[in-house]
């Protein structure tokens, strides 16, 4: 009998990308609870630390984003397919290109959404999707705030605008270098790197116009990108 699957999500979180594109990679039917708006405040009943994605298999909750992709590849195993590989060299790579996107590249991501008006309005339309229109101003204050707190904490948000956008390039050229010799990240098939890195650049794309020419414009990352939202 096929495992039931929920996702609870918020819609605009990469790690929440991250998860549901890992479950269709594997070919994991799925369904998706959405916390939008001032549902919000209902995450601290599923997440000890208040924090989405939580995987609901069979009434077991997984936490956070990388244990997900590590249980789902536990517990699905061949003739699943794998999001790590079995080469423990290649293992290694996957998951520092894992880690990299989800401690270093997500700030990067938090950084132009906060700070660029128009992606910041699209990020609250998402985030109140389905809900009443009076949720919105709530949910732009406490992101803006929320959000920029955290950025001054990590440090990136105490930086001057011109530098953190040339280091994002910077990280932009790096990997079209990686992906002019290589169709995936590290290997031949698609792995758990190349959500991890792909679902923070696609946060980028659908919600910065400013910066999504940046992406069409390095060829073999674009192409790339597309590969990745693929299933």
């Amino acid at each position: 009998m096929p495992a039931s699957i929920v996702l609870h999500q918020w819609e605009i979180s990469p790690f929440c990308q991250k998860v549901a594109r890992a479950l269709r990679h594997k070919g994991l039917a799925f369904e998706t609870v959405n916390y939008n708006g001032l549902l919000g405040a209902k995450v601290g009943r599923l997440s000890k630390v208040g924090k989405l994605p939580v995987l609901d298999v069979d009434g077991q909750s997984i936490q956070d984003s990388t244990r997900i992709a590590r249980w789902l590849d536990a517990n699905f195993p061949h003739p699943y397919p794998s999001l790590y590989p079995a080469d423990a060299q290649q293992r290694a790579q996957v998951e520092l290109w894992e880690d990299w996107a989800d401690e270093l590249l997500y700030w990067f991501e938090v950084y132009f959404r906060v700070n660029d008006p128009e992606a910041l309005d699209e990020a609250v339309r998402m985030s109140c999707a389905g809900r009443p229109a009076v949720e919105r101003l709530p949910i732009k204050l406490a992101l803006r705030l929320g959000l920029r707190l955290q950025l001054n904490s990590q440090g990136l948000g105490r930086m001057q605008p011109e530098d953190v956008g040339a280091e994002l390039l910077r990280h932009l050229d790096r990997i079209e270098t990686v992906l002019s010799h290589s169709v995936w990240l590290v290997g031949t098939a698609k792995t758990i790197a190349d959500i991890a890195v792909g679902s923070q650049l696609l946060e980028i794309q659908r919600t910065s116009s400013r910066l999504r020419p940046e992406l069409q414009r390095r060829p073999y990352l674009a192409a790339w990108l597309d590969r990745v939202k693929a299933p």
